[in-house]
């Protein structure tokens, strides 16, 4: 087994592992942290019942303990939990705050990990930091590091970012090197255009995509003086859909480390992507324009290649952006209040386990909403499509 394990309150593994288990068998192994008086209640029901609920589309704690409660008896028979009984309203949340998220990443991880490693090591993968507005208390802001891969949309990886104080840039890095997404094929939000983050993916032998924005206002200055000259390589793409014909003009610069400030001379930047948008909306008639700046490490001997393989990533970066509109749209996560930190990002993991496993299973991922509706109306294709995953 490959595995790489980080501190709890960063808690990821990554593992390919050497057995096929099923998700259901592989939770009774879970660490359970709870003292042996108060352990009425299997902390593996609990998860099960959790993703069960989650793709039938409850959200709230009190919609996911009506569903334990209305389908206690159906739960028990597809699960083997005979048992089994429903947690009570008020416990649920306890439940759920006192779940490690160090021991559930490794039981996700030693049951799919094998899929995602192999993304890692091929695909381009977004990252970004996702806000979970439902937590109540201030001064201690929960949010959650997502890293998705670019093709299949498949969150590969999360991280906790916990409190005001605490940066996402902090902790992307730290992200990165845990994960070893820092030796892959990067996309990163102008958030992270900074020396620091894009040295670190360099010396790992990393390739990084980061748009540079007013945050890097020299840096963007150059950028632009940069574009005015003939670019070496270019490529254009058109697109039409909801209303909008979309063309995308990308043109490839080569960028002197010798022309800009010296503390980004160990960054490895060498490519500059200036991406230029056109979009006809069809019901106003207009078009709009935008332009944006893009740098890389990455250059091909090949200049057409390269602008080619730079645009698509470019692309591809809202993988992760999709990945959170439907957290939040189809899954509700911004409309679920919660008092307790943990339990929020316990949620949040557990609803993007949800949303893999719908993906992995190449169910119903052009429409995650007519795939909830199929599972609240058919029972028995939501068996199907966790058995075929190997959850049940």
């Amino acid at each position: 087994m490959l595995a790489i394990t980080t501190a709890d309150n960063k808690g990821l593994e990554i593992s390919l592992g050497v057995e096929e288990i099923k998700f259901i068998d592989a939770l009774k192994t879970m660490a359970d942290l709870r003292d042996n008086r108060g352990k009425r209640h299997s902390q593996a029901f609990l998860i099960t019942t959790f993703v069960f609920a989650a793709l039938v589309g409850r959200s709230k704690v009190s919609g996911i303990h009506r569903y334990m409660t209305n389908k206690i008896d159906w739960l028990r028979e597809v699960t083997g939990y005979k048992d089994a009984t429903p947690v009570s309203r008020s416990h649920l949340p306890r439940m759920l705050a006192n779940l490690d998220w160090l021991a559930l990443s490794c039981v996700i991880t030693d049951c799919f990990g094998e899929q995602t490693v192999q993304m890692i090591q091929d695909e381009w993968i977004s990252a970004d930091g996702k806000v979970m507005r439902g937590t109540l208390k201030s001064g201690e802001k929960q949010a959650i590091i997502h890293a998705v891969s670019h093709e299949s949309r498949i969150d590969v990886a999360q991280a906790r970012q916990v409190g005001d104080k605490s940066s996402e840039i902090t902790v992307m890095r730290e992200f990165l090197k845990e994960t070893g997404l820092e030796k892959a094929k990067i996309s990163l939000d102008a958030h992270h255009c900074n020396p620091e983050t894009m040295t670190q993916v360099e010396q790992a032998d990393g390739v990084f995509l980061i748009q540079v924005k007013e945050n890097q206002p020299k840096l963007l200055e150059h950028c632009r003086v940069l574009a005015e000259q003939p670019p070496l390589a270019e490529s254009i793409d058109h697109d039409c859909g909801h209303g909008f014909i979309t063309t995308r003009q990308a043109h490839l610069h080569n960028l002197q480390l010798s022309d800009i400030d010296s503390r980004w001379q160990h960054s490895g930047l060498r490519t500059l992507i200036v991406m230029n948008r056109e979009t006809f909306n069809q019901s106003s008639q207009k078009t709009s324009n935008e332009t944006a700046y893009y740098l890389s490490n990455y250059l091909n001997d090949s200049k057409q290649y390269t602008v080619k393989t730079l645009a698509s990533a470019i692309r591809g970066h809202w993988s992760v952006e999709s990945n959170n509109w439907q957290l939040d749209v189809t899954f509700g996560e911004d409309r679920v209040q919660v008092g307790n930190g943990n339990q929020a990002q316990i949620m949040g993991k557990l609803r993007c386990f949800a949303m893999n496993l719908i993906r992995w299973s190449k169910t119903g991922t052009k429409n995650f909403q007519a795939t909830i509706e199929k599972f609240t109306d058919s029972p028995e294709a939501l068996v199907s499509m966790l058995e075929q995953v190997n959850f049940l």
